[in-house]
This record gives structure tokens, sequence and C-alpha cells, in this order.
């Protein structure tokens, strides 16, 4: 992360999207009531380091190519069809006679999903609410000196 943006923003926002999609994981493994045992427990850093590679290729987009919705268009489809393959390798341990190679395979799935969605929604939803907000803010300054209007009841 910090080689490839360094200490700046880019790399709390890319953390901040594998933190929300492992969230998200934690959370379907909770309601599914699936519990994390030595074998399946390996599906988690693969889901570590394959989820923060997609929010990277959208962040690296987003910073080269001048805005959030023109990154989406150029490599949303890219991101989202590699995971797409990488989602169907680990829809086929679903199908084996092993209990502990079906787990491995459901919790890499539902890493997979979580950390794509946090990656392809997540992440530019706070981009393009973070650009709103700045954009509000330049075009309507507070002077320094000026009092804050105070609402509330």
């Amino acid at each position: 992360m910090f080689l490839a943006f360094g200490r700046g923003r880019a790399s709390l926002e890319v953390v901040g999207s594998l933190v929300i999609g492992l969230c998200w994981l934690m959370l379907l493994l909770f309601l599914g009531r699936i519990k994390i045992n030595f074998f399946n427990f390996v599906a988690l850093p693969i889901t570590f380091g394959i989820g923060v590679d997609y929010a990277v290729n959208v962040m690296q987009r987003v910073l080269n190519g001048g805005g959030v919705i023109p990154a989406m268009r150029s490599t949303g489809g890219a991101v989202v069809l590699n995971s797409l393959t990488t989602t169907l390798g680990y829809l086929a341990l679903l199908g084996s006679v092993n209990q502990a190679v079906r787990s491995l395979g459901l919790i890499a799935v539902l890493g997979e999903f979580s950390c794509l969605a946090a990656a392809m929604l997540a992440l530019p939803s706070w981009l393009l609410w973070r650009d709103r907000v700045r954009q509000e803010r330049s075009t309507h300054p507070v002077p320094s000196g000026a009092p804050r209007e105070v609402t509330g009841g």
C-alpha cells in the first residue's frame, strides 16, 4: 500500500475499503453461522491480499484518470471480471466431498464477494462524497472571522 500510494490519504482510503470488505465478510460468517477452523482460516489472508488489490486498482485509476466515474467506467469491468474468474475457481471447491475443502471454498467466495463490493461500491461512493464536499467548500468558503450558523433546537 505504502509503496503504491505513499503515506497519504489514498493509502488510508484503500485500507478502509479492505476493512469494510472484511467487516462485511465477518457479518456474513456470523449470519451464516460459519465457524472458522484451522483449514478454512487459510482463506482469510488470501482474501486480504486479493481484496486490497481490487481497491488498489480502482484507486490507481481514480488518481490517474481524472475522476471516480471515468475510473469506474474504464477499470470497473476488468476488476469485476478478475473477481469473477477467482470466484469461479473457489466455487469449484464447493463441489468437494471433503467438508473442510468446502468450507474453505465458501469462506473464499464470501471474501471475494465482500471485498469486491467494498472496492466497487463503498470506495467509489466515499470518493464521490468526499469530492462533492470539497467542491461545496470551495464554492462557499466561510470567512475565517465570520460566525458560523448554528442550527438546532
